[in-house]
């Protein structure tokens, strides 16, 4: 093998590459070929590709294709040349066969090029195919140049003289060559492309390869970033297709149904191939600078020491040459490995797990219905017995209990597996390490490093044991912050509820108990972390003074600098292959935890799909001997049922579900039907299990539904042109909630939801909706951002405005849940007249649940009435009537219908005029109401170091952390002197070059590692070759003994110190962590009213989950790792500075390029991480809208739409996320291109220096020269990630200085038991929203007397909820004042004030827990006093009652007050959340209640006997209450009516009826109802009267 000529090696290598290439090309022709007859097939791939190009980029292959012809073919002759000259040279002697072997390669690689440039000329840039035969035609050139370099060079260095013909080939090959390979290097694959948007794509896809693998494709952003200083969304290109969520929803939808695992593996593969071969090939290449640099010094000891060859300078240059290039090399492998793990593997994984755990979002039984089941057994030993399962099926309650735990899915677990993918091919790469590091050490150390390793073997069962505690920590760790998450996003959802009973410090103490829970779990993650560093740290060193000790006392060697300092250096780059393996295995247990949980997130059980259809069918809507219940039933419940008409009927069984049954009942078509009954009878299951959102136990539903969308595509638009007799769809359906669900936007984004804009039915859904007059009112009018939830807008206008989306719709069949109850009596009147039974709605099919059914009688066709679980009375009206059942629903013998048709109309023809005076009204750019999210621009600001650093400590800490990690690289310097003192002990001469070790113990600094062990390794040989001649010191046993204690006692104590400065920064980590959570959780709670409004819920939620995961994880590791890089970087300079003065120059220059291209780095990173924390927020804000409102999403069959809009965020958040990581694989390559070229620059000074300079000090101005551009790198890498981690603590800070509503607390004490009386006194009251924004209330003038009772009426926005809000200071008066027992409310604390203060709010607000824990949050009541609430508002049967139990499977749920309730109370009824409100009410019992709507949602009978009991229960309070039912104030003894912000009547009930000019006479007449209020006004006020 010796005897082959190098020549022969090249040419060898040349034709297996071509040979390679050959097969290679001949798989991707067979491939291209499948793929291009699939996509001419029937079944073509849904994958999108992009095929427009953006022409305005300049793009011409026409110079490359005649270029590489004419200097292929000019190669290839020459080579034949060659060819034909050695074969009549060699004349069959068989000395010459190996150059014949040689010219034989040579000439067959190349007319193998020259095909492929023939072939190249058929497939003009840019084409596919032709940049596929490019990339071969570069490898084929670049492996030719080293034959060509060398044949060039034997001719230069020749002896011989040689003539210029001769010479000229080689001279030709040298230079075509190196001209091949940059034209087919540097050309790009066409201009770039365009997008469907027309958006110009990432250049990635269309780069030329020396751009990509140095990705100079992202150069423009870089410069872009750091010219204008920041960035814009529209600074960044558009994603490549196979980064976009329409194309991975499909590949990553392929393999649904097969286990989490696989599918990642299978939508990825090709990426993970990659990756793993470019991990492996680094590590394999990872030793070869290192070799390089051992022959370069070798090469200078030889000169030293007069062995030197005579071609010494030659071979010295080359071999400078030959370590830059594998540098080079080296940092193209490991940016390809860590592009491909973290731009592509991480981006996509991370995008697949958001989309399709938003699609199942889209498609799972919506649980907060269901959740409120008791998840135990009343039975204690059965509970006991189930312990062990419960435990084991957390995970399946985890991710179904709240919204918070499913957004953690995608923000928290989604990520935990993504980044994973980044580490998993360590378990590839660190063996291939291990088995370098170990085959060194044997050559070092021989038996005895086997005896060091052999104590790796004791550490396994430590480290397993840490690992799993690790797992188990971090899983209770994730389990707590999931909970915390969940509680915090109640809180945000009910903070009006929490405002208005002033529990923002009871709250605020509950979370912060949560949180304080949440950073034990987090505090014994870190003790694990600190264990895990101290085994990761103490197994090297542990292994070093093993085989140190088994080396010197067994075998009797001596320890000498070679030895020694090569050993160390081993050992510490074994410890990053030994760490890597235990850190990715806990890692790996990470993420299985997180993949595990949202696997049985995905598993859960979907809605049934709807039945084929007949379309030739008539469309029939009800139930035929149907039973539905929220969920499946239980054997115990199917055993009650089966049971019920038995003659066990004294036996009762609690059923798990509510369950309606024996349902059969048709609704009749193009007709208004009408379901009604008492509160909580099930009328909203009886609907959504029409829409298919209950479980059907037997029996059949009938109603038209719409698939759940399982398409996307990149085009999706809405038809544009809808011809006005298609617009209603047969079969589609239109839903309208109780509680109106409505979207973050404008008013007429919400009613379109989607459809076109048409102006006249625009207008007249408007009309119909009695909208009209808001818009007048409203600045924008319906341009106007209602915000999340439409938390902006009154609930009256909330419910008109579904109700309009409903009525807009193209939907035959409209389903209403309780629309009429949110609106007042005249609105309700308008409704029912100009919208259920208008001209949009008069053919559609209309079913209404309903508890006006006087007010919507009339017009209806079918009646249907609900009685605890089933339909008692069924049929038309007529019919109903006739039989005496109609009696039973009404309650009156006979219907009020008494109004007046004339006013009506006056009012319509009053609101028309508004309506067309508003059209003429100047049309402006509305006012956003919700902002974009801001985002700092610069540098991170020293004031957030400054108050993070300070949160973490004071002096002391900073002093005790100061000490460690100063101590710590202290002594990891004396460490390697000891070693050098113990070295020496055998030898009198100093070995400077030992030095040089000192400072690569940086964990980061690999490179360095290898350098220095070789380094130092050579030339301690070639300087200590015969140590016995200067030996000095005997090597008997105390002398080893000294050293080797000495040294133990160093190490250990280095162990101590190096695993403390953690432990310190750890527990300031925590403290801080407290610290900054309880300043924004007080400052969040402590926000006016208006920044809920304007804030969406998932942008703060966002600060306190992912922002807090990132301080509580990130920040501190990041900070420790800076100051350790920074401190390591400082002593390098301090040490090259003052020891080796020569090389300040080269020095100087590299630090100023560093600076150049790191600052580049660092802006542009900190602007990308910047935009995607803000790009991360829409996606948790539509995420969880999605969640809330997927029931009326499904309903109007509007998944597709809202599918598409999650692919859209996520390709807007992915852009700069992939953007974040390649700017950190362009400037490590950069940097890596530096250093090359730093150590070229420094092997030439050294090479022409050779006579002047030995191989120590070669040596050490080689390790250094490659630390200190090493050290920089990581310096800037450790700045820039610290920075991206603080820009979590920039994001919270930015809402710890928002805007505080009024102090708490304040110097004004009000009176104890304040208020006393009751006495209200209102002057010039005025308020507004804002400074810049009309008044809402226009100067109120008013008094109320104690414990009178004022009902408050008016029109939908007119200003009663906004009175109601100046009473509790959420909007503060801009004029007057409200004085309460003649307390200025302004000088009182809102919490003083709120506290003594009751409202029932009109949206009814229920936390997750108990019924319990709702009624009594703060255990403030006995068991006793909260039943007596319950049976006042009629929630449980009274006393007189109580011998009548209910049979069956719906049994009263109130009767236990340990009855879960769901997430927003939504396993109760509309009308039972407001009842329990209602009842919460009466327990705080104050002596000013203010009623808003408090009863909107119940039954006529119930809201009836409330008002007696809150006559009786609150005879001796002042009661404010708002209406819209005028029964429930017709008996107050004053009616306040408001119109439009000013005091339109203020006067008794009985003065203003029987006052035909009066506001208030009109809504009465507009009731339907008016006789029975009047009645009841004279029956009240007469009788007071002649009290009087």
């Amino acid at each position: 093998m010796a005897d082959i000529p190098v020549a022969l090696w090249l040419s060898s290598g040349l034709i297996a590459v071509a040979s390679t290439s050959a097969l290679i090309l001949s798989i991707q022709r067979t491939y291209h070929h499948k793929n291009s007859t699939t996509e001419a097939g029937q079944d073509p791939s849904p994958i999108k590709y992009d095929d427009r190009r953006d022409l305005t980029v300049p793009f011409s292959d026409g110079d490359r294709i005649p270029r590489i012809t004419l200097e292929t073919i000019v190669l290839t002759i020459l080579a034949t040349y060659q060819f034909i000259t050695i074969v009549q040279t060699a004349n069959g002697k068989p000395e010459q066969t190996l150059d014949v072997l040689n010219a034989v390669f040579q000439l067959a690689s190349w007319l193998y090029a020259s095909v492929l440039v023939l072939v190249s000329r058929q497939y003009t840039l840019p084409n596919k195919w032709g940049w596929v035969l490019n990339i071969h035609l570069f490898i084929v050139y670049l492996f030719s140049f080293p034959s060509a370099l060398f044949s060039f060079w034997n001719i230069v260095s020749s002896q011989t003289t040689i003539s210029w013909v001769d010479a000229l080939p080689s001279l030709l090959g040298v230079l075509f060559g190196l001209d091949l390979i940059f034209t087919t290097a540097t050309i790009e694959n066409g201009p770039p492309y365009l997008d469907e948007n027309d958006k110009q794509v990432s250049r990635f896809n269309v780069a030329s390869i020396w751009g990509f693998l140095t990705y100079g494709w992202i150069t423009p952003l870089v410069k872009t970033a750091n010219k204008n200083k920041t960035l814009t969304v529209d600074d960044i290109p558009s994603l490549t297709p196979e980064y976009r969520g329409r194309n991975l929803y499909y590949i990553f939808g392929s393999t649904r149904g097969r286990s989490l695992v696989y599918r990642i593996y299978r939508a990825n593969r090709s990426g993970i191939a990659l990756q793993i071969s470019t991990a492996i090939l680094a590590s394999l290449t990872y030793y070869a600078p290192a070799y390089l640099t051992n022959r370069i010094l070798n090469l200078i000891q030889n000169h030293s020491d007069g062995n030197g060859d005579k071609d010494i300078m030659t071979k010295g240059f080359l071999l400078v040459i030959a370590l830059g290039i594998t540098m080079v090399v080296l940092a193209l492998l490991v940016g390809q490995q860590w592009f491909w793990s973290s731009s592509y593997l991480q981006i996509r994984i991370r995008a697949m797990l958001n989309i399709e755990i938003y699609r199942k979002t889209l498609r799972r039984i919506d649980q907060a219905v269901v959740s409120g089941d008791k998840k135990k057994d009343q039975d204690p030993e059965t509970n006991k017995d189930k312990d062990k399962k419960d435990d084991d099926e957390k995970d399946v309650e985890d991710v179904s209990s709240n919204t918070g735990t499913i957004v953690n899915l995608m923000s928290t677990d989604s990520n935990r597996v993504s980044e994973f993918s980044i580490w998993w091919c360590s378990i590839f790469a660190a063996p291939t390490e291990l088995s370098i590091g170990i085959f060194f050490l044997y050559q070092l150390l021989g038996k005895s490093c086997l005896f060091g390793l052999m104590v790796l073997i004791f550490t396994l069962p430590l480290n397993h044991y840490n690992s799993k505690r690790f797992v188990k920590v971090q899983d209770k760790l994730m389990e707590s912050r999931d909970k915390r998450v969940g509680l915090m996003n109640e809180v945000l959802q009910g903070i009006r509820q929490i405002k208005f009973f002033a529990w923002e410090s009871n709250w605020e103490k509950r979370i912060m108990e949560a949180r304080n829970i949440e950073l034990g779990h987090l505090r014994d993650v870190f003790m694990a972390d600190v264990f895990f560093n101290l085994l990761w740290q103490g197994s090297p060193i542990l292994v070093t003074i093993i085989s140190f000790w088994s080396f010197t006392k067994i075998e009797g060697h001596e320890l000498t600098a070679p030895i020694a300092f090569t050993a160390i250096t081993v050992f510490n780059e074994l410890r990053f292959a030994l760490n890597i393996l235990p850190e990715t295995f806990t890692e790996l247990l990470q993420a299985l935890i997180s993949i595990r949980r949202i696997q049985k997130y995905l598993d859960e059980p979907e809605i049934n799909p709807p039945p084929p259809v007949d379309h030739t069918a008539p469309v029939r809507i009800g139930f035929q001997d149907a039973t539905v219940a929220w969920k499946a039933a239980s054997e115990n419940t199917t055993a009650a049922m089966a049971s019920q008409d038995g003659s066990d009927s004294g036996t009762h069984v609690e059923s798990e579900s509510f369950i309606l049954r024996d349902l059969s009942i048709e609704f009749p078509p193009n007709e208004l039907s009408l379901i009604c009954g008492s509160t909580g009878s099930g009328k909203t299951l009886l609907m959504l299990s029409l829409l298919g959102e209950s479980t059907l136990l037997q029996g059949q539903v009938m109603c038209p539904r719409t698939t759940v969308a399982d398409t996307v595509s990149s085009e999706f638009k809405f038809d544009k042109d809808i011809p006005e007799e298609d617009w209603i769809l047969e079969r589609s359906v239109a839903y309208v909630s109780q509680t109106a669900w409505l979207q973050n936007a404008s008013i007429r984004d919400n009613i379109l939801f989607g459809l076109p804009h048409i102006e006249k039915r625009y207008k007249a859904t408007l009309t119909a909706c009695a909208l009209d007059k808001d818009f007048t009112i409203l600045e924008d009018g319906d341009l106007t951002e209602i915000g999340e939830k439409g938390i902006t807008l009154s609930g009256g206008q909330k419910a008109r405005v579904a109700l309009a989306r409903a009525v807009y719709s193209r939907a035959k069949i409209v389903l209403m849940d309780d629309v009429l109850s949110a609106v007042d009596a005249h609105t309700a009147k308008h409704l029912y007249e100009k919208c259920l039974l208008g001209p949009l709605m008069k053919s559609r099919t209309r079913v209404l649940i309903t508890h006006h059914v006087k007010l919507c009688l009339n017009g209806s066709a079918y009646v249907a009435h609900i009685h605890n679980g089933r339909i008692d009375i069924i049929g038309s009206p007529a019919d109903l009537r006739q039989t005496g059942e109609l009696a039973i629903i009404l309650e009156d013998e006979k219907e009020e219908e008494v109004y007046e048709k004339e006013e009506i109309e006056e009012i319509v023809a009053e609101d028309e005029a508004e309506a067309e005076e508003s059209e003429t009204a100047v049309q402006k750019k509305p006012k956003a109401l919700v902002e974009d999210e801001t985002r700092a621009t610069g540098m991170v600001k020293w004031k957030l170091y400054k108050l993070y650093m300070s949160a973490e400590g004071g002096f002391f800490f900073w002093t005790v952390m100061v000490i460690f990690i100063l101590g710590s690289r202290a002594l990891e310097i004396t460490e390697t002197w000891w070693i050098k003192q113990w070295a020496q002990s055998y030898d009198s001469f100093a070995l400077h070059q030992g030095l040089s070790t000192l400072f690569s113990g940086t964990p980061d600094a690999r490179s360095t590692f290898s350098a220095a062990s070789t380094t130092i390794m050579s030339v301690a040989e070639t300087n200590f070759s015969t140590p016995s001649d200067f030996s000095v010191l005997s090597s008997d046993d105390k002398q080893t003994d000294y050293y080797l204690s000495i040294y133990i006692l160093i190490t250990m104590t280095s162990i101590i110190f190096g695993t403390g400065r953690f432990a310190v920064v750890f527990y300031g980590t925590l403290k801080a962590s407290r610290k900054l959570y309880e300043q924004l959780l007080h400052r969040v709670l402590r926000a006016p009213l208006r920044f809920f409004d304007t804030t969406p819920v998932g942008r703060i939620l966002n600060r306190f989950a992912k922002d807090f995961e990132t301080v509580d994880s990130s920040v501190p590791n990041d900070m420790m790792y800076f100051c350790i890089q920074t401190l390591t970087v400082i002593t390098v300079i301090i040490t090259v500075t003052s020891v080796l003065p020569i090389f300040l120059i080269p020095m100087t220059i590299v630090a100023m390029v560093n600076y150049v291209y790191g600052s580049m780095f660092v802006q542009t990173s900190r602007e990308l991480k910047r935009m995607d924390s803000v790009a991360r927020s829409p996606i948790f804000s539509h995420f969880t809208e999605t969640i809330v409102g997927v029931t009326t999403v499904r309903a109007f069959g509007a998944t597709r739409q809202f599918l598409q809009e999650m692919l859209r965020l996520c390709d807007a958040s992915t852009r700069p996320f992939f953007s974040v990581w390649t700017i950190n694989r362009w400037v490590s390559v950069r940097f890596a291109i530096l250093g090359a070229s730093v150590n070229i620059f420094a092997g030439f000074i050294i090479i022409m220096s050779i006579g002047r300079m030995n191989a120590a000090v070669a040596g050490f101005c080689f390790t250094f020269i490659l630390a200190y551009t090493d050290q920089m790198f990581w310096a800037i890498r450790r700045y820039t990630t610290l920075e991206m981690s603080f820009n979590a603590v920039e994001r919270i800070v930015e809402f710890m200085e928002m805007e505080q509503e009024a102090p708490a607390f304040t110097d004004l004490k009000p009176p104890v038991n304040w208020p006393t009386q009751g006495k209200i006194e209102v002057q010039d009251l005025e308020v507004r929203y804002a400074a810049d924004l009309d008044p809402v209330l226009k100067g109120l003038n008013f008094s109320v007397k104690p414990t009178e009772k004022i009902g408050v009426v008016g029109r939908t926005g007119s200003g009663k909820s906004t009175l109601a809000l100046s009473f509790f200071r959420f909007v503060e008066a801009s004029k007057g004042s409200i004085k309460i027992d003649n307390v200025n409310i302004l000088h009182v604390g809102t919490e003083d004030l709120r506290g003594n203060l009751t409202i029932i709010p009109q949206d009814p607000t229920l936390f997750s827990g108990s019924i319990r824990s709702n009624m009594d949050p703060f255990d403030q009541f006995t068991d006793e006093a909260i039943f007596t609430a319950l049976r006042r508002v009629h929630l449980l049967p009274s006393d007189n009652d109580d011998d009548i139990e209910v049979v069956g499977v719906n049994a009263n749920v109130f009767k236990d007050l340990d009855t879960p309730v769901s997430e927003g109370g939504k396993n109760f009824s509309q009308g039972q959340r407001q009842l329990l409100c209602l009842a919460r009410a009466l327990l705080k019992r104050t002596k000013i209640v203010l009623m808003d709507e408090a009863t909107a949602s119940v039954d006529f009978r119930t809201d009836k006997a409330i008002q007696k009991t809150i006559a009786t229960e609150f005879a001796d309070c002042t009661i404010l209450c708002i209406a819209h039912r005028l029964h429930t104030v017709i008996e107050y003894d004053r009616i306040l009516v408001l119109d439009q912000g000013n005091i339109a009547e203020f006067d008794s009930p009985l003065q203003l009826i029987t006052n035909p000019e009066s506001s208030f006479y009109k809504m009465c007449r507009n009731s339907g109802e008016f006789e029975s209020l009047v009645a009841l006004a004279k029956e009240k006020h007469q009788l007071v009267d002649v009290d009087n």
